[in-house]
């Protein structure tokens, strides 16, 4: 493997000792390899839900009626003085990805203003069954708080039960193994490689053995890294080439490994592969898929917890509830759904200005575009058939 490069220490918490590893040069650049294409997997899948989730609208609701307040403001527009929705919503979801849960600290008032931020780290709190856990140690960005914030100043939010992350990456680790033998076998294929014959009395010279290192670094070499080059050929020497197969080669195999590691880490994130290795085939189905196993279940832990700790019982039998709306994440076309913005409107299941804010269009400021409207068409049985009959049964 090489001369050994330097020595890193390992912390062996679980033992409560120091191991001094022996690392290698080449053992740390294959390390660098593999940790790039984890990372790059595991942050483009973040990347895509974070994204999701910053397109949707966060509704507020007061005695079940849609609210446009301070509220909403907050969640959609500005939840601190430093972080606009969609780059507080990105941080949220790195920081839930990465350590499997995420923590929201309702700070203190800025200009009479509650404000939202997320911890980037904090102590694992002491957890009760039947009063307010405390959280301790909480750091946001540079500033660390010195005192403790109680449970119901939080919004505390848990991926999965059990981290995955571990789990993946102990299978990237064995799975990389697989690109850096492809790798390898294309390295060989495409390089050149050469045997040398020697006669009996070449090799009988006093000092042969330097003289020919030192001609294989004089001449052999050039003559192997150089675009046009004469390789002389003395006497009791005779060169023959023994590269790989024979042929033009391509990463085709490297590349369909790596796309294996794409696949298996959106398998993890529960979003189709399709969405992540960029073919457009299937991909009507997989956003479904997208919404339906990752984003909702996320929207959904996100209303819950921050209904309950912002309004808590008494607001929500009010109707006073937080609801986080993913309808707007797929891009809506106009004119190609015409037919349908017609039959939502027409069948009275939502307004002009329901639509409209579906469709990320401006609402009409007139009352007739809140109103519900349907069309003559839609009626009850006993409507559509009263028409047809007198009171004696006959048809007119």
């Amino acid at each position: 493997m090489g001369l050994d490069f330097f020595k890193l220490f390992r912390a062996q918490k679980e033992k409560g000792k120091v191991e001094i590893v022996d690392v290698t040069c080449r053992e740390l650049f294959e390390a660098a390899q593999e940790y790039q294409i984890r990372e790059l997997c595991f942050w483009i899948c973040v990347d895509m839900i974070a994204n999701a989730m910053g397109r949707c609208e966060i509704k507020t609701f007061q005695g079940n009626e849609e609210v446009f307040e301070k509220e909403y403001y907050m969640w959609n527009y500005s939840p601190n003085i430093n972080q606009n929705s969609t780059m507080f919503m990105h941080k949220l979801i790195a920081q839930l990805y990465q350590d499997n849960e995420a923590l929201i600290v309702n700070a203190l008032p800025v200009d009479g203003r509650e404000t939202l931020v997320v911890a980037d780290d904090w102590e694992d709190p002491e957890e009760w069954p039947s009063r307010q856990n405390e959280y301790r140690g909480i750091v946001v960005d540079n500033y660390q708080y010195q005192y403790p914030i109680y449970e119901n100043n939080v919004i505390h939010l848990k991926l999965n039960h059990k981290n995955m992350r571990p789990v993946v990456n102990g299978l990237y680790q064995s799975y990389f193994r697989l690109v850096q033998a492809a790798i390898k076998n294309y390295e060989w294929d495409q390089g050149q490689h050469w045997k040398v014959h020697v006669s009996q009395m070449a090799r009988g010279d006093e000092g042969w053995a330097q003289n020919f290192q030192a001609m294989i670094e004089a001449q052999v070499k050039p003559f192997l890294n150089s675009n046009g080059a004469i390789l002389p050929e003395f006497d009791g020497y005779e060169y023959e080439k023994a590269s790989g197969t024979s042929g033009a080669k391509d990463t085709r195999d490297i590349k369909n490994l790596i796309e294996d590691i794409f696949d298996f880490t959106a398998r993890a994130f529960l979003i189709p592969a399709v969405l992540v290795n960029g073919k457009v085939e299937g991909t009507a189905d997989a956003n479904t898929r997208f919404l339906t196993n990752c984003i909702d279940p996320i929207c959904d832990q996100l209303q819950e917890e921050a209904t309950r700790k912002r309004y808590g019982y008494d607001g929500w039998h009010r109707g006073d509830f937080i609801r986080v709306d993913s309808s707007s994440i797929i891009h809506f076309d106009l004119f190609e759904n015409a037919a349908n913005v017609e039959k939502l409107v027409g069948s009275g299941a939502y307004t002009i200005n329901d639509v409209r804010r579906a469709a990320n269009q401006a609402t009409i400021n007139e009352p007739w575009a809140d109103e519900h409207y349907m069309t003559l068409n839609i009626s009850t049985m006993g409507q559509a058939t009263r028409p047809l009959t007198q009171e004696g049964g006959e048809v007119e």
